[in-house]
């Protein structure tokens, strides 16, 4: 059974899904335990690339260790590098979509999370690297002491980015006990 309505990350897995294409380039911001890098190393298919971040190296192998059991690892080039770098390795205008899923780890450290400001200038660099038409997905976790200040500023940067006519959502439960995780998704123009 379906969850209702669906997680941030479901949702945008489903939205990015039906805009990669075969020979795409994509960015997992944050590849944590690789479950987005794997999303999007089957959506860009064998000719395509998934340049995947994350600064821990028990992520990285993670990561690594999923995509090798589903045989998707040669699709992908690893960075052990901050989100913020993207822009080196990504021209200017090439990437059809970049994923972000803040926070923390999952069964490491949840004192290791990202945080606002590095977030922030990764966002600007996704703003530069993504073509005419991309995605930027950005799974927001303001639960969490650190998440709460950088998902205010997520959604600051994102409706900055509306002023400039991208097209942006957010999607989030209403209702809940603590603050709920929230997707915000946009595509440039």
């Amino acid at each position: 059974m379906m969850d209702f309505p669906p997680r941030p990350t479901r949702l945008a897995q489903q939205t990015i899904g039906e805009l990669l294409r075969e020979g795409d380039v994509a960015i997992d911001a944050t590849a944590g335990n690789g479950h987005d890098t794997q999303f999007l190393a089957g959506c860009v298919g064998a000719t395509g690339r998934v340049l995947a971040f994350d600064v821990q190296e028990a992520a990285m192998r993670s990561t690594r260790e999923r995509l090798r059991e589903v045989g998707l690892e040669e699709r992908v080039v690893f960075h052990l590098a901050s989100h913020a770098r993207m822009a080196e390795f990504a021209e200017a205008g090439s990437v059809a979509a970049v994923v972000f899923n803040l926070g923390y780890l999952p069964g490491e450290d949840h004192g290791l999370a990202t945080e606002a400001a590095e977030t922030m200038r990764a966002l600007d660099a996704a703003g530069v690297v993504l073509k005419s038409g991309a995605v930027l997905s950005v799974v927001c976790y303001p639960g969490h002491p650190q998440g709460a200040v950088e998902a205010a500023c997520v959604e600051r940067w994102m409706n900055g980015r509306a002023a400039d006519a991208w097209r942006v959502a957010k999607y989030a439960m209403v209702g809940t006990k603590a603050p709920a995780p929230f997707l915000m998704i946009a595509r440039k123009p």
